[in-house]
């Protein structure tokens, strides 16, 4: 797996997952480009690191970071859409219209966004890359309680299953992601959960008191097995990463 000279954005890129991402990429050699609503903060070879603000929502935004990732690095190799949100969490009777609406806009909108801007910069450019939408097993199974969260994550894989028949043939290879369970601050968010707003809420209390969880490190490195060997090169559109402690 040749990872020289390699280069990722990471949206969402602040905290959880993707700081874990772009730490561990950093760390393996990539060269990363990292976004949030608020610049993320994080360390690591400035020579090999670009962060900006930039919201996934706003379709230039996405186009802008694209750019700059090109004038900083060359090209993108790696396309990782992360960003999301977790709430209106509890009967879809009780949930605002606003806060749906802006998780649409988040989850769904800003994967179409960030989505858009790589494969337009890898249908330019000719050769390959690869796309990793941010799924969930809420995309496949549905949870009482996460209505706004199901729907988004099912759309997501709706979206990059008609992303790589589109793309087949220029070159970008998709895949929905299902990482696994991270203990992330969206994981301490269901866990403050009460039963009437997430039935399932004991589910995620138990898998925090047996520490069931995968590491953002082991998530990252599945994920760039996922890109970058050629024996991944086969993977199904939609796939679910192995458990760090399965």
């Amino acid at each position: 797996m040749d990872l020289t000279d390699k280069v990722a954005v990471i949206t969402g890129a602040s905290r959880g997952l993707g700081a874990g991402l772009a730490g561990r990429f950093l760390e393996r050699g990539l060269r990363v480009a990292a976004c949030a609503r608020h610049r993320p903060q994080l360390a690591g070879d400035e020579a090999k690191l670009l962060t900006q603000a930039a919201d996934v929502t706003d379709a230039e935004a996405m186009e802008q970071l694209c750019a700059a990732a090109v004038s900083r690095f060359g090209r993108v190799d790696l396309w990782i859409n992360n960003a999301g949100l977790l709430a209106p969490i509890g009967p879809l009777r009780e949930n605002d219209p606003a806060q749906f609406a802006l998780h649409i806009q988040v989850n769904v909108t800003g994967v179409f966004n960030g989505s858009r801007a790589f494969t337009r910069h890898v249908y330019e450019r000719g050769g390959a890359g690869v796309l990793l939408n941010i799924s969930s097993g809420a995309a496949r199974n549905a949870y009482a309680g996460w209505s706004a969260y199901c729907a988004g994550k099912a759309a997501v894989e709706r979206m990059s299953e008609a992303i790589a028949l589109e793309e087949a043939d220029s070159g970008v290879r998709v895949h929905a992601v299902a990482p696994g369970i991270i203990d992330t601050d969206m994981q301490s968010l269901i866990r403050s959960c009460t039963p009437e707003q997430f039935p399932r809420v004991q589910k995620f209390l138990d898998l925090k008191a047996k520490d069931a969880f995968s590491s953002p490190g082991f998530v990252a490195d599945r994920m760039l097995e996922l890109a970058f060997d050629p024996a991944a090169a086969d993977t199904p559109v939609l796939t679910t990463l192995p458990l760090e402690h399965g």
